[in-house]
């Protein structure tokens, strides 16, 4: 996807979603591409929520996760979630290769980001979709020692 191609993630800050020290988080690691962040995951049963199905909750993180890596990583900052919708199209199911992908769609009149995410299974089969608000994180209010961009 051309030379601006990377791969990130949050080794060492605890975070759930991307630590790769967290032994109870997700563990995701996005690489970045041409307008947007793509993580690949598969998620064992200590993430379901129903008989081999993942928690609802924890797609929506993968969702929201996804959101946030785009914004470090195709804007070059820190943001918020202000609001997040999801959409639950099929069934996640356990130990399944998903697919975690989000672009930053647009800016709102307050300056807060508009992004979008899906999650797909190994066929491309949309199984869940995601419209986040961002507000960006003040640079003083962004800890020493955070790159503001990966």
């Amino acid at each position: 996807m051309g030379d601006d191609r990377g791969t990130t993630n949050g080794n060492g800050n605890g975070c759930f979603g991307c630590s790769l020290d967290n032994e109870r988080g997700l563990g995701l690691v996005f690489e970045r591409g041409e307008g947007m962040v793509e993580a690949q995951t598969s998620l064992g049963h200590a993430f379901a929520g129903y008989d081999g199905l993942v928690h609802g909750g924890i797609v929506s993180t993968l969702l929201d996760e996804a959101m946030g890596w785009a914004i470090l990583e195709l804007a070059g900052r820190f943001a918020v979630t202000r609001s997040l919708t999801v959409d639950f199209r099929r069934p996640v199911f356990v130990d399944k290769p998903l697919r975690i992908q989000a672009r930053i769609a647009g800016e709102e009149s307050d300056g807060a980001l508009r992004v979008e995410a899906g999650v797909t299974d190994a066929r491309g089969r949309l199984l869940a979709s995601a419209i986040g608000i961002w507000v960006p994180v003040r640079a003083s209010r962004v800890r020493p020692g955070k790159p503001a961009s990966r």
